[in-house]
């Protein structure tokens, strides 16, 4: 497999991406999930996961949290200095295996972390973190092999560039009802009708555009 940058480059990725989950959420306080849909969504993600000299070994963790910050609008003014910590912290394990991850599977981190969302990632960090590194990528390989392909409502909103948390406000719908919809936790087809034709109305399709079908039913593709 060709990986987009050389591994020389790794320990110091891993490193800042480390730091950036560990100074999102233990030094500015900000809810880890709500800070890897972001990181997903943005153009530094794509940068990082290229291997763009700049974002993996030119900026440190709390450097990336302010390019994040600012990609999206977000105040960077009087942010608090990291703090000094003794061990490691779960957030820290989090962003450094998930930098390995990715340039080892060769995937966009959009992918890794609809494939193992981020608490779930961090669920992982007992016993998962005294592991190898290698043992995590084999680990998250055989999810991706397991996971189906995007569900109807990812592929719509996806196709209108729609995050998760825009789709959840505009239609009146909580985001994690849209994350369990999306990752089949929940079926939609079982979900009240309002909720679905809210999503619809937003998504500019019909409610059926949105339900899922049984594997080998034949999908004509929506609504006339």
């Amino acid at each position: 497999m060709t990986r987009a940058y050389d591994e020389a480059y790794v320990p110091d990725a891993m490193q800042a991406l480390g730091e950036f989950f560990d100074y999102a959420v233990n030094d500015h306080g900000a809810e880890g999930d709500e800070i890897a849909d972001l990181f997903c969504m943005s153009a530094l993600a794509q940068s990082f996961g290229r291997g763009e000299p700049w974002a993996v070994v030119g900026l440190c963790g709390c450097e990336l949290f302010v390019r994040l910050s600012r990609e999206f609008g977000y105040d960077v003014d009087g942010l608090v200095e990291p703090g000094v910590r003794m061990e490691k912290t779960p957030e820290y394990w989090l962003g450094w295996v998930a930098a390995y991850v990715q340039w080892r599977l060769g995937v966009s981190f959009d992918t890794l972390f609809s494939a193992v969302p981020y608490d779930e990632f961090l669920a992982l960090y007992t016993p998962w973190h005294e592991s190898s590194e290698e043992r995590v990528a084999a680990l998250v390989a055989e999810r991706l092999r397991s996971v189906k392909g995007d569900t109807r409502l990812a592929k719509m909103r996806k196709r209108l560039g729609l995050s998760q948390r825009e789709l959840a406000y505009r239609a009146g719908v909580s985001l994690r009802s849209i994350q369990m919809y999306e990752q089949r936790n929940k079926d939609i087809n079982r979900a009240q009708v309002g909720s679905v034709a809210e999503l619809a109305r937003v998504l500019h399709c019909c409610i059926e555009d949105l339900l899922e079908v049984d594997v080998g039913q034949l999908d004509n593709g929506g609504c006339a």
